[in-house]
């Protein structure tokens, strides 16, 4: 994993996000149980910037599946150039959960590089 981009109150993201080396790869399910591969391009406690190919409206539920860190119910946020970014549906104490989660995460990634 890369560095941290953004998270503080003078960007308007909630959580800090964190860069994602661009080999990360994980699937979605959508509402009918279609999986798709995507890239993970970043990722935080609230959400996550996911590379895609086929279209999905705002507001669609998915489940992110990613390795090391689970099954993640999410709602697609937005759209841009072939991705979605997505929004955790999780109660707080699971997103303080998925900060542990992405930080045990992240040290497991540098160790492989090194």
């Amino acid at each position: 994993m890369a560095e941290k981009i953004g998270g503080s109150p003078f960007d308007g993201r909630r959580h800090a996000r964190h860069e994602v080396d661009q080999n990360l790869r994980a699937t979605i399910k959508d509402e009918e149980g279609n999986e798709h591969e995507v890239i993970v391009q970043d990722i935080s406690a609230g959400g996550a910037g996911l590379l895609v190919d086929g279209s999905f409206g705002n507001d669609a539920f998915v489940e992110l599946h990613m390795e090391g860190v689970g099954k993640i119910p999410a709602k697609v946020a937005r759209d841009f150039v072939n991705g979605i970014g997505v929004e955790f549906q999780l109660e707080d104490s699971k997103k303080e959960e998925m900060k542990e989660e992405i930080k045990k995460f992240r040290l497991a990634v540098a160790r492989e590089k090194s």
